[in-house]
């Protein structure tokens, strides 16, 4: 087949098209030849485009070369159309592999201790009240920190609900589920209240997450701080912790976690500072300065 042919329309021929809409438009528009272009890559046929010509002249030569092109540029966009699509279907199949993992690794885990520790508490109160007492108090922080673990997941799944609590709340459920999975606690303060625009408090909100994620990864901390300080002026989040520290000297600047803290920044215009030292802890800073209006 040549990449563009012509046809003589024929009431016949035209009933060869399986689509009806189309039959009908075509014998509306009563064209005396159809000019076929192919939508190709590499050799390979996606579909055509169909021109018709209510004269008995065929295109020139150099507009079927041009009509090729076309078709081929075409193919080309249409091509890389499906594989945007398949791209983005296998995202979204990681990030479900990676919720269901981290579903695993957290909520699971959470919930078998929280199991183990109930199953044992009645024979531990009746050797010792208080003990029986510490016990309670552990499984209540446990299923706290399940529940609140859960529905820092489906956050994720549903990035649109971060819009309706305020930081607040993200916070206080994001210190919960940390403590339910890492069993490190945090000593979580919250200063003044302040109305902020959506991307102001997701910015927020993603860095606190980040700084909890590597602290239960890479700090072997015993205690966390978290503080957050809503003034008229400005809005600061310090986290700190009393783990192993780094060397910030040794740390590239393209390392992902920080990379990823120093865009969310920017994005707002915001101040990130990242303080460590080896053996004394890690302190992150996240400074805005809030917009006064005249």
């Amino acid at each position: 087949r040549n990449p563009v042919y012509l046809e003589e329309v024929t009431k016949l021929g035209i009933e060869d098209f399986q689509d009806q809409n189309l039959k009908e438009q075509l014998l509306k528009l009563e064209f005396r030849l159809l000019v076929y272009v192919p939508l190709s890559i590499a050799g390979r046929e996606l579909g055509f485009f169909i021109l018709g010509k209510h004269g008995p002249v065929g295109p020139s030569p150099e507009e079927v070369s041009l009509l090729s092109s076309i078709g081929r540029q075409v193919g080309v966009a249409m091509e890389n159309a499906r594989l945007y699509e398949q791209a983005e279907q296998a995202a979204i199949t990681a990030e479900r592999s990676r919720l269901a993992r981290e579903l695993h690794d957290a909520v699971t885990q959470t919930l078998f201790s929280a199991n183990l520790i109930a199953d044992v508490i009645p024979r531990i109160w009746r050797r010792n009240p208080e003990e029986g007492m510490q016990n309670l108090e552990e499984l209540r922080q446990l299923t706290r920190g399940a529940l609140a673990e859960m529905r820092t997941l489906l956050l994720e799944m549903r990035p649109e609900s971060l819009e309706r609590p305020d930081l607040k709340s993200l916070l206080t459920q994001l210190s919960e589920a940390f403590i339910g999975r890492v069993r490190i606690p945090i000593d979580l303060q919250i200063q003044g209240g302040c109305m902020l625009t959506r991307e102001v408090k997701i910015v927020f909100y993603r860095v606190a997450q980040e700084a909890l994620n590597n602290i239960a990864k890479h700090s072997g901390a015993r205690q966390v701080e978290l503080h957050l300080d809503c003034q008229p002026d400005h809005l600061k989040l310090c986290i700190q912790d009393d783990g192993l520290g780094f060397d910030t000297g040794s740390i590239p600047p393209n390392h992902l976690g920080i990379a990823i803290m120093r865009e969310r920044a920017n994005s707002i215009r915001a101040h990130l500072n990242i303080q460590s030292q080896l053996g004394q802890g890690t302190k992150i800073e996240l400074d805005w300065e809030i917009a006064r209006k005249d």
